[in-house]
C-alpha cells in the first residue's frame, strides 16, 4: 500500500511507510480486540461468530470505494502532451495522437531518452507541467543550488501560461488533496478487515474435534498463505505493470527497468476491481459456512 500512496498521491516513499504504518498498527490491534471482546461479551454462538463475520465483511465492502479517491499527476510534456507550440502527431490506425520527446526547442541539445530526470515548470497561474529531463525541457544552464532551479529553458516559453515561475528539479509537487479523504477511509477498512481474524479462529475450534484443533489451525494457515501472502505480491505487482505508461530503458542491455510514470486512474480501478473481487469470494466463503453450519 505503501507504492499505491507513493504513485497516486505523490507521496514520499518515507512518509508513505510511515502513514501505512500508523494506521494499520493500530486498526490491526483494535480490530482484533474488538471482536474479541464482542464474542466474549455477547457470548455468541457457532452460527452467531459466522453472522458477525459476515457483518464485518459487508462493512469493509462499504469502505472499498476508497480506491476511486486517486489524484492524476502532472502531464509529462512529450509523453502525454506536446511540447507547447507544437503540433501533435495524429495516428490514424489509433484515431489518436501520439507525442515526440523531440521537438524544436531541444533539436540541438542532443538529449538521451534513458536519462530520466524529471523536472517541474510552474507557472504564474498555479498550473505546472513535468519534463522528461532538464535537456528535454530545453535548460542550456546546469542546476543552480542558490536558486534551486533551472534558467533559460526554451521548451517553457515566457508567454504560455502567465510564464513560468519556476523551472525546479524532481517531480512536480501534487496539489491533490485527496490523500485525507483515501487515508480517512482506509483506517476502518483496516479496523473492519483485520476484526474478521479473531471470529473465524473461533469458528475452527468450535467446529472440530478438541484433538484436531491444532491440525485444523494449521491447515488454516497453509492456506492462508497459499491462497493470499504468497501469490499477492506478484498480482499487485502485475497492476502496477499493466498501469505503467512509461518503463524506463537501459541503452546498454536493451532491456526495461523500472516504471518512470503511471496511469493513476487505471491503477485505481484495478486496484478496486481486485480489492472487491477478493472480499466477495471470502463473503461468499462465509456465507455458504454458514449454510453449511
Amino acid at each position: 500500500m505503501s507504492k499505491y500512496l507513493e504513485r497516486q498521491f505523490g507521496v514520499a516513499p518515507s512518509k508513505a511507510n510511515m502513514l501505512i504504518g500508523a494506521i494499520m498498527v493500530p486498526m490491526a490491534g483494535i480490530g482484533t480486540m474488538f471482536s474479541g471482546i464482542i464474542i466474549q461479551k455477547f457470548r455468541l454462538s457457532c452460527a452467531q461468530t459466522i453472522k458477525f463475520c459476515i457483518l464485518l465483511l459487508i462493512a469493509s465492502l462499504l469502505f472499498t470505494p476508497m480506491y476511486f479517491i486517486y489524484c492524476d499527476h502532472d502531464p509529462l510534456i512529450g509523453i502525454e502532451e506536446k511540447y507547447f507550440g507544437e503540433p501533435a502527431i495524429y495516428n490514424n490506425l489509433t484515431e489518436t495522437h501520439t507525442y515526440s520527446l523531440d521537438a524544436k526547442c531541444n533539436e540541438n541539445c542532443a538529449c538521451s531518452s534513458t536519462e530520466y530526470r524529471p523536472v517541474c515548470a510552474e507557472f504564474l497561474d498555479g498550473s505546472q507541467v513535468a519534463f522528461y529531463s532538464p535537456c528535454y525541457a530545453g535548460c542550456p544552464d546546469p542546476y543552480s543550488p542558490l536558486t534551486k532551479e533551472y534558467k533559460n529553458c526554451s521548451c517553457v516559453p515566457l508567454t504560455t501560461k502567465g510564464g513560468p515561475q519556476r523551472v525546479k528539479k524532481g517531480y512536480c509537487e501534487s496539489k491533490c488533496k485527496g490523500l485525507f479523504g483515501f487515508l480517512i477511509a482506509f483506517a476502518p477498512f483496516c479496523l473492519f478487515t483485520f476484526s474478521v481474524g479473531v471470529p473465524l479462529i473461533s469458528v475452527v475450534l468450535r467446529t472440530v474435534d478438541y484433538a484436531e484443533r491444532s491440525f485444523a489451525l494449521g491447515i488454516q494457515w497453509i492456506l492462508v498463505r497459499i491462497i493470499g501472502t504468497i501469490p499477492a505480491p506478484v498480482v499487485f505487482g502485475w497492476l502496477f505493470d499493466v498501469s505503467c505508461i512509461r518503463q524506463h530503458l537501459d541503452v546498454c542491455s536493451g532491456t526495461q527497468g523500472s516504471c518512470m510514470l503511471y496511469y493513476n486512474k487505471l491503477l485505481s480501478d484495478l486496484f478496486f476491481a481486485f480489492s472487491l473481487a477478493g472480499q466477495v469470494c471470502y463473503f461468499y466463503k462465509i456465507y455458504h459456512l454458514f449454510g453449511v453450519y
